[in-house]
């Protein structure tokens, strides 16, 4: 399975042995029916790529894992629990993240948290608000739906949806496509309503269509017409079934009010749902499982804050260095006494790594783990193939940790009331932003993976 987004699409590999030597195609699996798009090809690369890394590292110098796991936990004893943070990324298995937020409680560390896309973070919180009725969609609700509302540029997110798209905008006469995106995107072609709206201006479109603000307040700040938001929101509550699909775009704003409003426009009337395509492939089940484990943990940007003032001085990254591709990013880190990592690739951050620990991480291909996707379905994977000297995430907590405390993943997704005042206050503040960036198709998260895989270095210089 993919994780290059949250829709997980099925992959299929053609062996040698215990060797995957080619991408094949699974036409029987019923999210994407064989098709992929091009950051699903990256998997094989990413499976057998030479500078995957295969042992462990103290700084530049090749290190036993007895060694590596030694020094870290050396360090941990340097260090007072509170100025320890362990971060978590949203490519993590559930049993892997489970292990994590266990090993956060054998040590006493309470800065635990997840690690993605901040637009996918903050469309998570958005996510948990409670709004009575909201259901999540299928797949099949997507393709059968008489209307589609579409936040953002769902086909560059999730290009093998087209099919889906296009039998809604042919299925049948009058099946309305309405698209909230302030650029000519590939999914606004298909729009039979394109809301061109003012960037970062998208939650208060919804807003409108949600009921939250007022028709005319939400035209003077989106720069859309009244009439047209009064129809778009008619159009959609008319439709006899109807999907709302929101992308939480990198360079927008507040996606947590849009996910909250999207919600509520879903559970406003009979045979609607609602589905949110996050960029990380298990945004759902990593946060869920942080949220219930660690129900008192900062935020990230607490976490950043806290490295400013000096409190956190070690970090401890699960999945990926996120500082990788940020030199404002890297500038704080350059503050922590100690970091070490679990990866696939090397560190592109320089100096404050040069002592750091990196540890070889295996990947969703090489171990079994389950996945929380965007439908709220879960996938459980076996390995493909067996890993050439990496180790899974589980497996370094209990190096690190020995018998950890807690037990497996919790699947129940998680939920949290938010007042009306609180929404209204947080809409009427949305100001239009100068422009808005466009999805990159060949991109994923901080790019630290993806730019070592050969597609991407073709289509991006």
């Amino acid at each position: 399975m993919c994780l290059f987004c949250s829709l997980g699409c099925g992959t299929a590999f053609r062996m040698r042995g215990e060797e995957a030597i080619a991408i094949d195609y699974d036409s029987e699996n019923p999210i994407n029916l064989g098709a992929l798009c091009p950051r699903g090809h990256y998997n094989l690369e990413y499976l057998n790529h030479p500078q995957r890394l295969t042992a462990p590292r103290l700084g530049p110098r090749p290190v036993s894992w007895e060694e590596a796991a030694n020094f870290i936990k050396q360090e941990l004893n340097i260090f007072a629990k509170d100025e320890f943070g362990i971060l978590v990324s949203c490519l993590t298995s559930n049993e892997d993240t489970a292990a994590i937020a266990n090993l956060a409680k054998t040590l006493g560390i309470r800065n635990v948290l997840s690690a993605g896309s901040a637009a996918d973070l903050e469309a998570y919180e958005g996510f948990k608000w409670e709004v009575p009725g909201a259901e999540l969609a299928t797949l099949e609700d997507i393709e059968t739906a008489d209307a589609l509302l579409i936040v953002g540029d769902l086909l560059t997110r999730t290009p093998v949806l087209s099919k889906r798209v296009n039998q809604v905008k042919y299925g049948k006469r009058g099946n309305k496509i309405i698209v909230i995106d302030p650029n000519r995107t590939h999914t606004a072609w298909f729009a039979t309503d394109h809301l061109a709206c003012r960037p970062g201006t998208e939650a208060v479109v919804l807003a409108a269509l949600s009921g939250d603000l007022p028709v005319a307040e939400a035209a003077e700040v989106t720069g859309l017409p009244a009439n047209r938001l009064t129809a778009a929101a008619n159009d959609f509550k008319a439709a006899a079934k109807g999907t709302v699909l929101y992308v939480p775009q990198e360079g927008a704003q507040r996606h947590d009010l849009g996910v909250y409003c999207a919600k509520k426009i879903a559970a406003a009337s009979p045979n609607k749902k609602y589905i949110v395509l996050y960029q990380f492939g298990n945004t759902l089940g990593v946060n869920t499982i942080i949220d219930r484990e660690a129900p008192e943990h900062p935020t990230y940007h607490d976490l950043l804050a806290k490295i400013e003032r000096n409190e956190v001085k070690a970090l401890l990254m699960f999945g990926e260095d996120i500082s990788s591709g940020h030199p404002e990013l890297q500038k704080k880190f350059r503050m922590l006494k100690f970091v070490a990592f679990s990866g696939h690739f090397e560190s592109e951050s320089p100096a404050i790594y040069d002592t750091s620990v990196l540890l070889p991480q295996a990947t969703q291909m090489e171990a079994a783990g389950s996945y929380r996707l965007a439908d709220g379905r879960l996938e459980k994977l076996a390995p493909v193939a067996a890993p050439a000297g990496e180790r899974t995430c589980a497996e370094i907590c209990r190096m690190i940790g020995g018998n950890l405390v807690g037990g497996p993943a919790a699947p129940e997704l998680v939920s949290k009331k938010k007042e009306p005042a609180e929404i209204v206050a947080g809409l009427k503040a949305i100001e239009p932003l100068a422009a808005m960036p466009l999805e990159p198709i060949t991109h994923f998260g901080n790019d630290h993976l993806v730019k070592n895989f050969f597609w991407y270095r073709v289509n991006n210089g």
